[in-house]
Parts: C-alpha cells; structure tokens; sequence
C-alpha cells in the first residue's frame, strides 16, 4: 500500500500527495558501485603511486608509500561485497551458462588492462585480475550444487575436493595476489563458501565472514558491515550491467596509461 507522507504540500483536492518510498539499504546496484571503486582504488594507489618506487621500500618516500599503502588496503573491503554479488548471482541468474560466458570473458578482455595497471607491462603471471577468481568461483558453485544431492558421506568427501581445488587453482594462477603475499583469489572464495554454506543463518554468516575477514588484514571485515545493509534489491535495470563490464577494463587501461605516462 502507497505510503503517505503527513508533512507533504496538499494537493487541490485537499489530499497529501502520496510519496512512494523506495526500500532502505543498500541494492546490489549500490554494493556494486561501491565495490568497482574499491576495486580501481588498489590500480590507482598501485598505477600511480607505486610507479617508480626503488625495490628497497626503505629508501622510498614514505608519505608515497603510505598513501600507496592505505589505497590497497581500502581495495580489500571489495572481496565480501563481490563474492556476496557472485553469489547472489550464481542463485537468481536465469542462465547459468550466459553469466558463467560473461564473466569468462570479462576476465579475458580485462586481462591486459589489469597487467598495465599493476605492473606496467603489457602480459604478467605475477599476478592475475580478480575477475579470473570471480568465474573459479562460479564453477565451484556450480559443482557444489550438482554434489548435494549425493549421499552424505560421498557428498561431504567430494565438497572438500571441490573446495580444495578451487584454493589451488587460486593459489597456481595468482589470481589478485598483493604485494606478493595477499591471495585474493583465495579469500574471494572464502568468503562466497561462507555465503554458500551459512546463507539460511545470516548473523552467523556475517560474523564467520567478518571473522575470516579480520585475520586477513582487518579491511575485508569492514566491507562485511557494509554488506550488513544490503537490501536484497537489485536496484538496477537489465541493461545497466552491461555498463560495468566495459567499465572496469576501460577504467584499468586509463589508469595503467596514465601511471604509465606520469611514471
């Protein structure tokens, strides 16, 4: 039922003017704006101010350091809010395989733009885009959902395979691994397994993901709080999607010309 607003100017008849309100919290349009500028905070903090920076982190200025720092580490509250996404995806999609092809070929265009942005050069296996874990993620999903039905015993064993062999796949390809030390690949994972398995006890679900969180440099937990008001809602019509899948690349390439130019 339309909700009236008491305060609102009276109409010529007499009548409040209806004000329709739209839900609170956050959609998943508003978690995925804020998760893209997460995300282009660690290029930036890494095309820019990283750029040029002596090996010996000693001898760096540190006021450049720090603010190279602080940018990545603010990066990180990006990881819950997109495996919250992917998952919450892997659920409503109406093709499975369409959105599987998408972020496929997300990963693949965004490649070289990432590699310019966080190193400079135009091909780097030190480190792949986190879209690359975003689709690992995927099929991990896909192939716990097929092994559920399975009896328990034998549904249980072939989980921790499929779970397992997602971290390494994480681990062999590198993908977001940070300063040589941070696996984003595995954390994503992590965190879309919390969502998996704890999704019908939310608090118990925020909590464990804000736990895991914490333990990975305090930041990941802190995009958990804002998951916390997420409202369900997509918030966003079919065709805006689109706009975020040529945006990210074509944010990455900007940025590593411009590091790229400025370095």
């Amino acid at each position: 039922m339309p909700q009236v607003d008491r305060d609102a100017p009276m109409d010529g008849f007499g009548r409040s003017r209806v004000v329709r309100k739209g839900p609170k919290g956050l959609s998943n349009f508003k978690l995925k704006v804020m998760g893209f500028v997460f995300v282009l905070l660690s290029a930036y903090g890494t095309a820019i101010y990283q750029r040029g920076m002596p090996a010996d982190y000693r001898n760096a200025d540190f006021t450049q350091m720090t603010i190279s720092v602080v940018l990545e580490v603010m990066s990180w509250m990006a990881f819950p809010i997109f495996a919250w996404l992917l998952y919450t995806g892997f659920l409503h999609t109406a093709n499975l395989r369409n959105y599987a092809l998408r972020l496929v070929g997300l990963a693949v265009v965004s490649e070289v733009p990432y590699d310019l942005a966080t190193s400079g050069k135009l091909w780097d296996m030190s480190s792949q885009n986190p879209v690359i874990g975003l689709a690992l993620c995927l099929l991990v999903l896909y192939l716990l959902d097929m092994v559920k039905k399975r009896s328990e015993t034998r549904a249980v064993v072939l989980q921790l395979i499929i779970v397992v062999g997602g971290a390494l796949w994480m681990l062999f390809l590198n993908v977001g691994l940070r300063f040589g030390l941070m696996p984003g690949g595995v954390l994503l994972l992590a965190f879309v397994l919390v969502f998996w398995y704890l999704s019908k006890r939310e608090n118990t679900m925020m909590m464990v993901g804000a736990l895991i969180g914490a333990i990975a440099v305090v930041m990941p937990a802190a995009g958990f709080i804002i998951l916390h008001y997420h409202n369900n809602e997509l918030g966003m019509q079919p065709k805006t999607k689109w706009a975020f899948y040529a945006l990210y690349p074509a944010a990455l390439l900007l940025i590593g010309f411009a590091g790229i130019t400025l370095g």
